[in-house]
């Protein structure tokens, strides 16, 4: 599946208010078009064309006000609160949770909503790391000594 340049333009900009880092950090992780993919295969494409135009008005938005928006029209919606924080999940953590069931009950069940880790480059690249300033254990080690050093932030 390959998304149209709109639906994604408007995922990623709905992710990079959702998670507080800017297009281009979520871009650099390389896994923009794997997590459309997985959250427009958990919750249908009827339901994520309706979630990509909210999003794209809430784009046009002032900052304190898309905020204000996002928690009214999307975190706080029945239908479209779950999603949102799947998708903080997913690009923090690297994982898909499962939506819960009356969710599912009223709007649905597909083939890929299911709790899983998406990948090992998204468990790798999940904005935790970048967050705590440190790295993914068993992945990209810090090297030796490393310990030493007192962490910086970014």
């Amino acid at each position: 599946m390959y998304p149209d340049q709109d639906s994604l333009e408007s995922f990623l900009s709905l992710s990079a208010s959702l998670t507080g880092f800017d297009r281009v950090d979520l871009l650099g992780t390389g896994l923009a078009q794997e997590y459309y993919e997985q959250v427009v295969s958990a919750i249908g494409e009827s339901i994520s064309q309706k979630l990509w135009a909210i999003a794209q008005s809430l784009s046009e938005r002032a900052n304190n006000d898309r905020e204000a928006a996002i928690r009214q029209n999307l975190l706080a919606s029945p239908e479209f609160g779950p999603i949102a924080r799947n998708i903080i999940q997913l690009w923090y953590l690297g994982a898909w949770n499962g939506l819960p069931q009356a969710w599912r009950d009223r709007y649905g069940v597909n083939p890929q909503d299911f709790t899983h880790i998406t990948s090992t480059a998204a468990y790798q690249q999940g904005l935790v790391w970048k967050t705590m300033s440190s790295h993914p254990d068993g992945a990209r080690q810090p090297g030796f000594g490393s310990w030493s050093l007192k962490p910086t932030r970014q």
